[in-house]
């Protein structure tokens, strides 16, 4: 008989468990990625507008981090091709766009001159170089964005004389249709261009950053066998 009266009871109180469990629609709408989000994200904060660069800034672990605009690079590379007759400050490449091939010949500074040259950026700043510190410059790799926000690296060990030394080129002029250099109009007031790259992914325009900085160590925990 006492078995009896406590079948209602424990009835009862499953039946409060159950009505006490979220659903599965609760759930679904407590899962962060349903989540409205109160704080826009660090992305919404620092959208970029596009349109066409006037200046760009050159900064991170470099000594001398400054500003160019059209002028500044125009000086910079009469002093420089002062120091050094011989310094490459024209390029012919082939590239491949959205609408085909494309051709054409830029002028400007070099990316390693500006960035190690005592008149432009005064040379590399040792960056995060990890567990081992050998040869950590190749480690370091140069960021270049753009006004929309589009961006692309070039590591050091490309353009460091000692290794690949590629001359990748900061542009700020072209070779018009008539054979005439003009300043660069539709790319912004400078450029990068990459000798080599097959497909045109990393000439950047309307370049308006240009950072010097290091990959992290390795989260991988070495292993032996």
């Amino acid at each position: 008989m006492r078995f009896t009266r406590q079948i209602p009871i424990a009835s009862l109180i499953l039946s409060i468990l159950v009505l006490s469990q979220p659903t599965l629609a609760d759930l679904r709408s407590n899962v962060p990625w349903n989540k409205e989000e109160k704080t826009p994200s660090i992305w919404q904060k620092n959208k970029c507008p596009g349109g066409s660069s006037q200046n760009f800034r050159l900064g991170g672990e470099i000594n001398n981090p400054t500003t160019y605009n059209l002028q500044n690079l125009r000086n910079l590379r009469e002093v420089l091709k002062n120091q050094n007759p011989a310094l490459v400050t024209e390029i012919t490449v082939t590239f491949q766009t959205g609408s085909g091939p494309r051709t054409e010949t830029y002028y400007g500074v070099p990316l390693w001159e500006l960035i190690t040259n005592p008149k432009a950026g005064g040379g590399l700043r040792p960056g995060n170089s990890g567990v081992n510190s050998k040869n950590s410059f190749l480690r370091q790799y140069v960021l270049a964005d753009a006004t929309d926000c589009y961006g692309a690296v070039v590591a050091i060990g490309e353009i460091q004389p000692n290794f690949e030394g590629k001359t990748v080129l900061v542009a700020f002029e072209k070779k018009g249709s008539d054979g005439t250099v003009v300043p660069l109009t539709d790319e912004g007031f400078a450029r990068l261009v990459v000798p080599g790259d097959k497909a045109g992914g990393r000439y950047v325009s309307n370049v308006t950053n240009i950072l010097i900085l290091s990959a992290p160590p390795s989260p991988l925990k070495p292993k032996y066998f």
